[in-house]
């Protein structure tokens, strides 16, 4: 077998590999989606009892109990977790634009946005943001973090008339703000001090990458056709 079909095999194994992990992906987004449309009926079903009077608050300990006892293997079924259902349910059942977006998060994602978030406008901002760009629990709760909704939409960046008469796209350059929090870097940070920054950082991660890599210098000087240069970073790589 030449080393083109060995090439081509290897191509057509990734592209079954790929398959496998698609298919995979699907069906947790679907478990995932299941399990949210469970915890709302479950959160309805429990709102109307209590609403009607049917049940008192005791009732929904006995519940949890009752489901611990006769179907041990259910996990997520607890007092605490029965009452958040109920809020899911009660937070967005009126709101026919929202409730179907909570349906396309996990439940995780859904319970950081209900406990962070002060309004329902907030609530909605960051059900739409976490959809498109699929954030992860951990990049969501790095955005409440960051106040991202507080930045973007009650706190945008202006500009001024001039400015946007003369540029009228200008603004949308900035507005997706950018957090560099990890950075650590003062308030009165300069484009200076912002720019060493990821300097550093860069040069960290390349370091990290091994022995294949040596750090030459930052801001390396240099001469090109008599004019002289600084290379922000330069290494040398011996692959």
């Amino acid at each position: 077998m030449t080393k083109a079909d060995d090439a081509a095999l290897a191509k057509s194994f990734a592209e079954v590999a790929e398959m496998i992990r698609a298919a995979k992906r699907k069906a947790t987004r679907t478990v995932s989606t299941q399990l949210v449309e469970l915890y709302w009926q479950v959160g309805a079903y429990i709102s109307r009892k209590l609403e009607e009077a049917e049940w008192g608050d005791g009732v929904v300990q006995q519940l949890a109990e009752y489901l611990a006892e006769t179907q041990p293997q259910l996990r997520g079924f607890t007092r605490p977790n029965l009452f958040r259902m109920r809020q899911l349910y009660e937070t967005y059942h009126n709101d026919e634009k929202v409730s179907p977006l909570v349906r396309q998060l996990p439940w995780t994602h859904n319970l950081i946005i209900l406990s962070q978030s002060k309004r329902p406008e907030e609530r909605e901002f960051y059900l739409r943001q976490a959809i498109q760009e699929r954030w992860s629990k951990r990049e969501l709760e790095r955005q409440f973090k960051a106040a991202l909704f507080e930045r973007v939409v009650l706190n945008p960046v202006q500009a001024s008339p001039k400015l946007a008469e003369s540029h009228p796209g200008a603004l949308d350059l900035f507005r997706d703000a950018y957090v560099v929090e990890f950075l650590e870097l003062s308030e009165a940070h300069s484009e200076a001090d912002l720019h060493r920054g990821l300097l550093r950082q860069l040069q960290a991660f390349l370091i990290e990458l091994g022995g294949d890599f040596c750090f030459v210098g930052s801001e390396y000087p240099v001469q090109v056709g008599g004019r002289d240069f600084a290379l922000d970073l330069l290494f040398f790589t011996g692959g």
